[in-house]
């Protein structure tokens, strides 16, 4: 409380300071001598470094859990580029454009474009030179809104033109090509519905379909497999050369269900906290990440309501089912951590309240065996995921001695996903620890010690994988059949280290204690550029390779504007970082060449903004960019087949009940006391998918 009240009157005398020099300009001769007797005298106050006033009770309090903060290490801490205090520097309630981005904070890539353009800015004015004192960067200073370094769609309307008959599907040839690409590029990253179950039944029903005997379905099974096919085409889009609007009208026929209206109107079921997974996805990977921070949030918050964040001790749901609501929890919460980065916004979910536990390692499709003897032995070592913080208070007590709650031995889809939500469990933390408010009341020993513990649990979470899974230094590794998973989790873990390293990048010539402090910052800084190049290193180097294909394609442009606005920050603070200056641009030289390349409309608006951002910087260097400039897309094909056919017209169910709302649970269904609707190939058929009546 006094802290902030001493920083306000320390703000408003600073400012009152520079009112008088320039009142001091235009005073006759007598008051320009009083004004500067009157600054001198006070000039000192102002440069001296503030001590910490006696803090409140409050103040103890708030303080106990995070050590004390040192006398004089005010300065030091505002210094560290934690920029720790998220501010709100534009209107975003007036225009269209502010209110579609919304706000964006710290963590996000879109805030160091600004701050990059901000350093250029600075440079270009003579305010500062890279070996000079650091000015604490404040975003609030740079006169360009958010959005105007935003490469994401979300300015875009969603709102169709056309009229969507939401009981059409694709052609049967088609609607399995879509399937193949989810479950082949999605399914094993965020298990949200189970696969073997779904594939099966939807190719009995697309045979069904060909054959011209297809029974009606329930609406909320139909949502889902519309959400499959529209998150497929996109896919199918970017890697191979879809007409970009396919997958926009499958998720019009998603919502033509009522999707978004039962959402906000009825109490939450599994098919429904599938399917705003489901659509939540979609939008992250067609660049509308606002909608898809508000939909995830939706989704968790119905989560929350059927208590899938904790234990399930249910004696009517067998281990199969229980895991697969694990799967659907842990689901969404990568969904929302990538959110959380992009947006630079907190996280609905409070770990210390989540006594869930982590995914089993075994396959969903492995026959529950494994499931259901894990679920025997189970305690609370599958809990262990949880670290409350922030990591100071809690260092000793939290550090693992073995890694219990890490991955095990066993390689598989299993063991991926569940090392994929440990690696969102500790950039979870990072968040909490760099990225918080917080983090302004607490030392500077503090905030290293945390960077230390978590740079440890990185490098220890490294360790506990088996090498099949291991990332590899150039991101390909043996020939194992596990590439792609290596690749994912390089790409992720690599983003990790960047959010631990990057607030010590655009570190000017720090008021550093000791050498110590100062080497520790340039470690960090250098490892912040390892981690960019790493994500670049692994970007094919043939231009015409199909970048989508083994790469994490939902949020691709994102890691590779993340390594993009590191390398820009580096050569804007050179003295920051060890790192050759001719590396960072041939990095950021690759990466711009692929978004030249790469589909799709947040690939052209980043391909945009990083150049115009790199062009900058180029300037200071003597690099001629001009060549990353014109866009080359490859040429949009129609499908992978043939020409255009039309879809198909499925049966419109005659009547609608409120049993056709009944909660249906993939191969699981509550019972309604319903009885399936009569149809010759029914034996062939789940009963949940049938319209009930």
């Amino acid at each position: 409380m006094y802290r902030r009240e001493a920083d306000m009157i320390t703000q408003q005398c600073q400012q009152l300071a520079a009112l008088l020099r320039e009142i001091r300009d235009r005073a006759n001769v007598q008051d320009s001598n009083r004004i500067t007797d009157l600054l001198d005298e006070i000039g000192e106050d102002l440069t001296e470094p503030r001590l910490t006033p006696t803090p409140s009770n409050s103040d103890v309090d708030a303080q106990s859990s995070h050590g004390n903060v040192e006398l004089g290490s005010i300065d030091y801490l505002e210094h560290l580029e934690t920029e720790a205090l998220d501010l709100l520097d534009e209107d975003l309630h007036s225009k269209d454009e502010a209110r579609s981005t919304g706000f964006v904070g710290k963590s996000s890539e879109v805030q160091w474009l600004r701050a990059v353009a901000l350093a250029q800015a600075e440079r270009t004015e003579g305010s500062w030179d890279s070996s000079g004192p650091a000015r604490h960067p404040s975003y609030a200073t740079s006169s360009e809104p958010v959005s105007s370094f935003s490469f994401w769609t979300d300015c875009d309307d969603v709102n169709i033109d056309f009229y969507v008959d939401p009981h059409e599907i694709p052609q049967p040839h088609i609607a399995e090509h879509l399937l193949q690409c989810y479950m082949s590029k999605v399914h094993d990253s965020f298990p949200i519905i189970p696969s073997r179950e779904f594939t099966e039944q939807a190719r009995v029903y697309f045979g069904a379909l060909q054959s011209g005997n297809a029974p009606s379905l329930n609406p909320k099974w139909q949502i889902i497999l519309n959400l499959v096919f529209a998150i497929g085409a996109n896919y199918a889009h970017l890697n191979e050369g879809w007409l970009a609007n396919e997958h926009i009208t499958y998720q019009a026929r998603a919502r033509a269900f009522g999707l978004s209206e039962a959402a906000v109107a009825s109490h939450p079921d599994v098919p429904q906290i599938q399917s705003l997974g489901l659509l939540g996805f979609y939008w992250l990977s067609v660049g509308q990440v606002n909608r898809a921070w508000t939909i995830v949030g939706i989704a968790l918050r119905s989560a929350y309501s059927l208590g899938l964040h904790v234990r399930n001790e249910d004696p009517s749901a067998n281990a199969k089912k229980r895991e697969s609501l694990v799967q659907i929890w842990w689901s969404l919460y990568s969904i929302e951590r990538i959110l959380s980065v992009i947006t630079g916004r907190p996280s609905i979910v409070v770990d210390s309240y989540c006594s869930v536990p982590l995914p089993m390692t075994n396959s969903e499709d492995g026959r529950g065996e494994g499931i259901t003897a894990a679920y025997a032995n189970i305690g609370d070592v599958a809990m262990s995921h949880l670290t409350p913080f922030p990591v100071s208070s809690n260092v000793a007590a939290n550090r693992p001695v073995t890694p219990q709650g890490f991955a095990k031995p066993g390689t598989g889809p299993g063991l991926y996903f569940r090392a994929g939500v440990q690696l969102s469990i500790i950039t979870q933390n990072i968040l909490t620890s760099l990225y918080s408010a917080g983090t302004m009341i607490r030392s500077p020993s503090d905030v290293q010690q945390d960077s230390t513990f978590l740079r440890q649990r990185l490098d220890q979470w490294v360790s506990s994988l088996p090498l099949e899974l291991r990332p590899h230094g150039d991101g390909r590794g043996p020939s194992d059949g596990f590439s792609r998973e290596r690749v994912l989790l390089k790409f992720q873990f690599c983003s990790a280290r960047i959010l631990l390293t990057r607030p010590f990048l655009a570190a000017r010539r720090q008021p550093w204690k000791d050498s110590h402090d100062a080497s520790f910052s340039r470690n960090m800084a250098d490892g912040c550029i390892e981690a960019a190049r790493a994500i670049v290193a692994s970007l094919p180097d043939d231009v015409s390779s199909r970048i989508h294909e083994d790469l994490p394609w939902w949020c691709l442009v994102h890691h590779m504007m993340q390594a993009v606005s590191v390398f820009l920050l580096g050569l804007s603070y050179p003295s920051s970082t060890s790192c050759e200056a001719s590396v960072m641009i041939h990095h950021v030289r690759k990466a711009i060449s692929w978004l030249q390349r790469m589909q799709g409309p947040v690939a052209a608006r980043a391909h945009r903004i990083a150049f115009n951002c790199f062009e900058r910087v180029a300037r200071q260097y003597g690099v001629d960019v001009s060549d990353l400039w014109d866009r080359k897309e490859a040429p949009v094909i129609r499908d992978f087949h043939s020409d255009p056919v039309p879809d198909v017209r499925v049966p419109r169910p005659s009547t609608t009940t409120a049993a056709a709302a009944a909660s249906t649970y993939g191969g699981y269904n509550t019972t309604t006391g319903a009885n399936p609707a009569t149809h010759s190939e029914g034996s062939r058929f789940h009963p949940s998918y049938f319209t009930l009546q």
